[in-house]
């Protein structure tokens, strides 16, 4: 089956990006996956996995994000929220915060509902720690909706990880929280697949981020 679903991801790339962008990403993939010292490239059905949270068609696998796009996307993002709590939800092996961190970011937490991903991204980090002794970053075993949003987290990524609905709730929780303690919010949504939850519940778009055919994502902010 995985075999089939990379496969599926090349051939998908290559039309959406191009074969010049395509083999971008993949030097990137391999480039940085060595640099890091992790293990992230895998893609992870959720079927057979420990999770903390019901098992719906909602919750998405797991595959981490391209390198080349998560560079680009966090060094596009002002520096004065760097300091404040950055939160992966449905952060599988922990990628995005690991590339988060290294564009400058202090403060990173991971939230999957799989309990086996999350042993992967522990099990990541302590390899990555060897050469980066002072990582803040924690990952949790937790069902996104149920997550406990520090009062003062200012960035929120999404990589396609549920459906619309458990977006929905996440979505009311970060406003919830906001109203509670105002602050600048910006929510990172790639293969942005259901963006008009975010824009009916009033995120404005800051920017988005393209290849030939493909919306790889889109910034949103929430005044």
């Amino acid at each position: 089956m995985k075999l089939f679903q990379y496969i599926y991801y090349f051939f998908r790339s290559l039309y959406y990006r191009g074969a010049v962008n395509t083999f971008k990403l993949l030097t990137y993939e391999g480039q940085y996956e060595k640099k890091l010292g992790i293990n992230t490239h895998s893609i992870v059905n959720l079927d057979s996995l420990t999770l903390a949270g019901d098992s719906s068609e909602q919750n998405h696998h797991y595959q981490g994000a391209s390198y080349y796009i998560l560079f680009s996307l966090f060094n596009k993002l002002p520096p004065e929220i760097k300091q404040n709590p950055f939160i992966d939800y449905g952060c599988g092996k922990g990628r995005a915060l690991f590339v988060a961190e290294q564009c400058g970011f202090t403060k990173l937490i991971g939230v999957d509902i799989a309990k086996e991903l999350i042993d992967d991204a522990n099990a990541n980090l302590l390899i990555y720690k060897k050469k980066n002794a002072d990582s803040k970053i924690t990952f949790l075993f937790n069902d996104a909706t149920k997550y406990q949003i520090p009062s003062n987290a200012s960035v929120f990524y999404f990589f396609n990880p549920f459906g619309p609905d458990i977006i929905q709730k996440v979505i009311h929780a970060i406003k919830e929280s906001v109203m509670l303690h105002p602050r600048p919010i910006y929510c990172l949504y790639l293969n942005p697949k259901y963006k008009s939850v975010f824009e009916e519940n009033g995120f404005t778009v800051m920017f988005e981020e393209k290849n030939k055919r493909y919306l790889e994502a889109v910034v949103y902010t929430l005044k």
